[in-house]
């Protein structure tokens, strides 16, 4: 009898001290650097965002693709005909982006796990790649801009990655015992493979399991497209985008400026306001002018380290990634509450003799906006500080009303007609400072590395 108490008490401060281990190990997972980013991934980086000031900025919603395709191979319970010719389930996202934050959060995961331990790139044929795309379980992921893979691993997890080419479309397939991760260098247009055997094939099938066939297919797939750049993603439906209302939302002039440099930091107490043909806010080396046309631009003028936008460290990731996100978390706080519906995306970084040039873009519901200038926001870092930058401050209201496009077809002969063969065909909103957007297709060339 006295043995069997003895035995009870021992199996129960095993279970005590399992559940302990337990609890440790869950608090343990919250505190890492992996775990913190992702809980915020997703938040939306339009007029929903909080101010910086009072609430931080999250990293991995920086990182949200615009476009996505998941496709299961034949023998997954579903095999409706693929334009390649196979069977299988290929249900594909595009100009829709609650959708594809939906689905990247299902799979951003695997993605980590493949960009924190791959292995070495190898060389793979523009064969191997469009076989990646359309017979492997996998995702497909487009981010639209160029984006440094240390920009993409800081954003998602905090950490650093080996990798240091720039990509635009990345696809993640599950092989024997790992994980592959495809990409196009966009510097030099080679196609690379890096294999993962640390990322988990299973899950990343286990969340693409509720993917349902849509019909998408590529430009290579078809000889209907064959004038187009083969990876632009189709879909058998042409789309019926929203139309916006687009305002300027620093027309009261002076007032609208003293918020806006508040936003970015400056204390109002030391900073002048004047108008020559502009509107300038200056505080010591540090001023802004913002044009009727709402172009604000900052110029640091001092000493190097003395400016109101140092490069702050943000982990393990690196320079490139702390230039890269203090740019973004600056750019958020002066847009954030006054883009209306757009989302701010990457569109490319060039390096400089000293540090890098940044570019931002807006989009709305996954269709970038082309400015006036081409972009959002512009950012020169040098020396570890922001020196100088341009925001096209711009505010957009969806209508209610959507508008028609061509079907897809109509628009690559479009772009055929116009000697434009090679280039992808997308959606785009053109602002050129009016007050209604309507969505049309563009032509963007991706054969010269410029995303």
């Amino acid at each position: 009898m006295e043995n069997n108490r003895k035995i009870r008490a021992v199996e129960l401060g095993k279970d005590v001290l399992i559940l302990l281990l337990t609890l440790s190990a869950l608090w343990l997972a919250a505190q890492t650097p992996l775990a913190a980013p992702l809980r915020g991934l997703f938040r939306e980086e339009g007029g929903q965002t909080a101010s910086l000031a009072g609430q931080g900025i999250d990293r991995g919603s920086g990182a949200l693709p615009m476009a996505m395709v998941a496709n299961l191979p034949g023998g997954t319970g579903q095999s409706p005909a693929l334009p390649g010719g196979g069977e299988g389930i290929r249900w594909g996202i595009q100009y829709d982006q609650a959708a594809c934050q939906e689905l990247f959060q299902q799979v951003a995961g695997p993605l980590v796990e493949a960009l924190s331990s791959a292995g070495a790139p190898e060389p793979v044929s523009r064969r191997e790649w469009e076989r990646a795309l359309t017979e492997a379980l996998g995702v497909y992921m487009d981010f639209q801009g160029r984006i440094p893979m240390p920009v993409l691993m800081g954003w998602l997890s905090g950490g650093d990655t080996r990798l240091t080419a720039t990509a635009r479309r990345l696809v993640l397939t599950a092989g024997e015992g790992g994980v592959d991760l495809y990409y196009r260098d966009e510097d030099s247009g080679g196609y690379y493979r890096c294999r993962s055997e640390v990322a988990d094939p299973f899950a990343l099938a286990g969340a693409l399991a509720g993917a349902v066939d849509n019909g998408a297919f590529y430009a290579f797939e078809s000889e209907l497209y064959q004038d187009l750049d083969p990876d632009t993603l189709l879909l058998p439906e042409a789309p019926v985008p929203a139309v916006y209302a687009a305002a300027n939302p620093m027309s009261a002039g002076q007032e609208t400026l003293q918020a806006l440099v508040q936003d970015l930091g400056f204390s109002l107490n030391s900073t002048s306001f004047y108008s020559t043909d502009e509107q300038v806010a200056r505080s010591g080396d540090d001023s802004v002018r913002l044009s009727d046309r709402g172009v604000a631009q900052y110029q640091y003028e001092g000493r190097r380290g003395g400016g109101l936008f140092p490069v702050l460290s943000q982990g393990e990731a690196g320079a490139l990634f702390d230039s890269v996100e203090t740019c973004r978390q600056a750019a958020l706080s002066a847009m954030s509450a006054r883009c209306g519906e757009a989302r701010l995306y990457l569109m490319s970084v060039r390096a400089r003799a000293e540090g890098w040039e940044i570019d931002f873009g807006y989009s709305l519901n996954g269709i970038p906006v082309l400015t006036e200038g081409g972009r959002a926001a512009r950012f020169v870092v040098e020396e570890g500080e922001i020196i100088q930058f341009s925001l096209y401050l711009r505010s957009y209201t969806g209508s209610g009303t959507a508008s028609a496009v061509l079907p897809a077809r109509q628009g690559a002969a479009a772009l055929a007609a116009q000697g434009l063969e090679g280039e992808e065909l997308l959606l785009t909103y053109t602002d050129a400072g009016g007050d209604t957007l309507t969505a049309g297709w563009s032509a963007r060339d991706n054969r010269r590395g410029e995303g």
